[in-house]
């Protein structure tokens, strides 16, 4: 009996540790990212060469998602020290690539406004699915009908989005994708987490991080419409910008009127 309680206290520090290991790798990916999409963003040579050559973002996403799929499908290939770490990096910096060419058609507040709206999204999803007492590893047929009806419903308000330009059809699709997502982050927390009917391997941390790299991935990728089209972050600091400087205008008119009119009294 004690045999057994010591060997499940040592079972729940080993997946404390690895839940850790992997929330600490999704963070420090999605840090990477932020920081190269804002290079993009900034440094405008850079940002028109990934504008004009798009393509380049294109043919890394698509060896990205390539790699990811050789990295779940191919076991050994996740337990090999030294390639496993060089697969999941190539996988996270080919992903930030493929985003080049659309944080370079975005503006800097725009990108870390929805960055963190995104990066707040994962984790308290991710919390949620931790507190959670519902097992969803249970009902993973249940997750993949919700998803399949989600995505007939998708399609439907993006096409009708496309051929009848019909208004706020696109941010319907937005949101249904999105609620799709959020409930797959929380089945991944429930199995990065343990405790549940089903659980990844305690040596599948790259997998772990990756698979909660992908889902931010996507939150973010459904953001770029509002960034480049509404720019709620970038409208309100020129228009801040904008009244500072009619402000400052006024001021020095008002101060070079003043001295005009005190100069005749004087003389």
């Amino acid at each position: 009996m004690e045999e057994r309680r010591q060997r499940q206290q040592a079972y729940r520090r080993a997946r404390r540790k690895f839940a850790c290991l992997s929330y600490m790798l999704t963070v420090l990916w999605m840090v990477l990212a932020l920081i190269q999409w804002l290079v993009i963003s900034l440094i405008e040579v850079v940002r028109d060469v990934f504008i004009d050559w798009y393509w380049i973002s294109i043919i890394f996403f698509v060896l990205a998602m390539i790699l990811v799929t050789l990295f779940i499908f191919i076991e050994k290939i996740r337990y090999i020290i030294v390639l496993n770490w060089v697969i999941t990096i190539l996988i996270v910096e080919f992903v930030i690539v493929g985003l080049f060419a659309l944080a370079a058609k975005t503006l800097w507040p725009d990108l870390i406004l929805w960055f963190f709206v995104c990066v707040l999204l994962l984790f308290v999803f991710i919390l949620l699915g931790s507190i959670l007492p519902h097992d969803l590893t249970l009902d993973v047929v249940t997750l993949f009908v919700v998803a399949f009806i989600f995505l007939v419903s998708t399609i439907f308000f993006i096409m009708v989005y496309v051929i009848l330009a019909m208004p706020y059809s696109f941010l319907v699709f937005q949101i249904f994708i999105s609620i799709v997502v959020l409930l797959f982050v929380m089945y991944h927390a429930q199995t990065i987490n343990g405790g549940r009917f089903a659980e990844m391997r305690l040596s599948d941390y790259l997998l772990a991080s990756l698979i909660l790299f992908l889902d931010f991935i996507i939150l973010f990728l459904l953001t770029f419409y509002s960034q480049i089209v509404y720019k709620l972050a970038s409208s309100h600091s020129s228009t801040t910008s904008f009244t500072s400087s009619t402000t400052s205008f006024n001021t020095t008119t008002a101060s070079s009127e003043s001295q005009e009119q005190n100069a005749p009294a004087e003389a």
